[in-house]
């Protein structure tokens, strides 16, 4: 398991890194063969010459491209073992060619393998990383892409409903649908109807429930797709069977059976043929029965479904007792017991990674201000860019005078350019960590300006332009003056800041303690903000309040503290360096105090060396962000922390909850 994991997370970093989504520099003449060997056949031991004759050629294209029908051919017949490596084999070919459609297909087939053998946490894991790689190419509107995408959500739609989050999973599946009727799948629609039968059935809506499997037959039929036939009369066998009509569901469930033993699809067979021996035994034919059951157990066993034997155990244990056999009915309950003891604990295990496959339904959609009347507009444009325009300009003579002062200290420093070099280094240390606070405000308030333009004002448009021409030529100075500073650089690493392409701001900066403080009454998200720096605390805060968090300000961490034993906040956000206690002595009081030390701390500060970074993480810090910081970057671990603690909270709530009945029924 962990060496699968790392392989997705090497695939992952690799393409990320690359930004490539292009698919290698291989002949395309042999990718389009490949593609019309993998259209065409249908046998896997012939699929496996053609494969090793394109790995002997070295034509890594047309080799992943057939390695990943293989897989799924034999993923098809139940071979997971030999399903799981060739999509490793995809895995690894995909990250090489720097190939980032064809490694989310490679992610989605391999998460379905482990869906299918009942490991849910390797399957949400995998796809999960494919969702990621689809938000990275969500521009790029090609067949592949878009198809992508939507088997993503199919794939995470059959986690959740594993896991019983029918809620999500059937959003998941209502947006898969409406991707795969843009895409014209036939195929594609038939699966998500199926899986949105599937919930109603769960939730007791059977008449609902046998409309979307009717949905479903209907779009297999015309699609010709027999596997998914087979599993829409298994699905409607089950239905007649619970409203009583055992004649109807015996007939659906032998025309399921007989399709899935045409189809060599072990894993989806098994279903009719388990609930053929279930209603034998229900109707009293033990010998049907006892056949029908040995046939699911055998094959069970030998495709490593660990998630139907359980099941199958308790009904080989039913046959048994109904024969008389007591001692294999015992042995037959105690193995059925094992196994479903098993799968339970998997699937507390896998609870943890819910809130990752969660990812794609809870992500913030982004909304559109009105722009303001125009008066209000020129009015607060000409403040903005005054003070904006007075402010770079006063950066940008420090910048220079700075090198300026470096360049004379380095002329008269020739008879001591060791300590000379030391004191260099300092200095520019020093500069550029007193720079990062300003700029963090600097980039914001510029960058804001843009909402408050409107689209026909070519003058303020212009007006716009210069001051974000001139802020990111100050990013540029800096910039320099960091590279400038390499020379030593095993010696002090000093990160340069980030471009100023997704900074935002509150639309109002002026400063004012009123703006800082709130009151804060019972509110379920409340968030400290210690941070000595009047114009970043606003920032921070203001961005809180226009995302709909509750805020307290303090100063230092000594007025933290005092906010602290007031009302305990969800999530702190603490600076470093600030004056009477400072960051790491703030996140050190919290966590040895057994009352706070739950609460998650976010670190966004200017010191950003790697001892900096690990003195923070070492005192308990869960996030350590640089200044300047990415404002959504900021507000996407404030939503995390905050979401992973309401689960655990929701999560041990529920089990004292039931221990607690659990208690009282004793």
């Amino acid at each position: 398991m962990k060496n699968t994991i790392s392989i997705v997370a090497i695939a992952v970093i690799t393409v990320l890194m690359s930004c490539n989504k292009g698919t290698g520099t291989g002949d395309n003449r042999y990718q389009k063969e490949a593609e019309a060997i993998a259209d065409s056949i249908r046998d896997i031991e012939t699929l496996k010459l053609h494969v090793e004759r394109y790995d002997s050629l070295k034509e890594r294209e047309a080799t992943l491209l057939l390695r990943q029908k293989l897989g799924s051919m034999l993923r098809n017949v139940s071979d997971f073992d030999t399903a799981i490596n060739q999509h490793n084999l995809c895995i690894e070919l995909a990250t090489q060619l720097k190939d980032t459609l064809q490694l989310i297909i490679a992610l989605n087939n391999q998460g379905t393998n482990f869906r299918r053998i009942g490991d849910l946490e390797e399957a949400s894991i995998y796809h999960y990383r494919a969702l990621e790689l689809c938000d990275k190419t969500a521009k790029d509107t090609s067949y592949i892409s878009r198809k992508n995408m939507v088997r993503t959500l199919n794939g995470l739609g059959n986690v959740l409903l594993s896991l019983g989050n029918y809620e999500v999973a059937e959003e998941m599946f209502n947006r898969a649908l409406q991707g795969e009727k843009q895409l014209g799948s036939l195929t594609g629609q038939a699966i998500n109807l199926a899986n949105i039968g599937a919930i109603k059935e769960r939730n007791g809506e059977m008449d609902s429930a046998r409309i979307y499997y009717s949905r479903s037959m209907q779009k297999n039929i015309e699609g010709n797709n027999l596997i998914g036939i087979s599993l829409c009369h298994q699905n409607l066998g089950r239905l007649d069977e619970i409203a009583g009509n055992n004649i109807a569901a015996r007939e659906s469930y032998l025309k399921s059976y007989a399709l899935g033993l045409q189809n060599k699809d072990i894993w989806h067979w098994l279903n009719p043929c388990t609930s053929l021996a279930a209603l034998s035994l229900k109707e009293g034919n033990i010998a049907e029965a006892e056949k029908y059951s040995n046939e699911a157990l055998d094959a069970a066993i030998k495709i490593k479904a660990k998630s139907r034997l359980g099941n199958l155990y308790s009904l080989q244990a039913a046959i048994y007792e109904a024969k008389g056999e007591v001692a294999k009915a015992l042995e037959s309950t105690k193995l059925s017991v094992a196994y479903k003891d098993s799968a339970e604990i998997e699937e507390n295990r896998v609870y943890t990674q819910n809130m990752r496959v969660r990812y794609e339904i809870n992500k913030r959609k982004a909304e559109v201000e009105e722009a303001l009347a125009m008066a209000q507009y020129e009015k607060k444009m000409f403040n903005i860019v005054f003070w904006s325009s007075i402010a770079v300009l006063l950066l940008i003579m420090l910048a220079v005078a700075a090198l300026v002062r470096a360049s004379l200290e380095r002329k008269r420093a020739n008879k001591v350019l060791e300590r000379t070099n030391r004191e260099r280094q300092e200095f520019y240390r020093g500069i550029t960590h007193q720079l990062r606070t300003p700029l963090t405000i600097i980039l914001g308030m510029t960058n804001e300006l843009k909402r408050f333009i409107p689209g026909n004002n070519d003058v303020a448009q212009k007006e716009f332009d210069a001051v974000t021409r001139k802020s990111n030529e100050l990013l540029d100075l800096v910039n320099e003056m960091i590279e400038y500073n390499r020379g030593e650089r095993a010696k002090v690493e000093i990160n340069e800041l980030p471009k100023n392409e997704t900074a935002q701001t509150p639309a109002d900066s002026t400063l004012s303690d009123s703006d800082l403080h709130i009151q804060r009454g019972d509110f379920h998200e409340y968030v400290l903000v210690a941070e000595d720096d009047k114009d970043v605390a606003l920032l921070i805060t203001q961005m809180l309040k226009n995302n709909g968090y509750c805020y307290q300000w303090a100063g230092n961490g000594k007025e933290a503290i005092e906010a602290i034993g007031q009302k305990q906040p969800q999530l702190i956000i603490t600076d470093i360096m600030m004056p009477e206690m400072d960051g790491l002595e703030l996140i050190k009081a919290v966590r040895t105090n057994d009352e706070t030390n739950h609460i998650p701390i976010i670190v966004v500060s200017a010191r950003t060396e790697n001892n900096d970074r690990l003195a923070g993480f070492d005192a308990g810090a869960e996030v350590y962000l640089g200044k300047p910081f990415i404002p959504d970057e900021l507000l996407m671990m404030v939503r995390k922390l905050l979401e992973q603690r309401d689960i655990l909270r929701k999560k041990y709530s529920r089990q004292i909850e039931e221990a607690a009945m659990q208690t009282a029924m004793i």
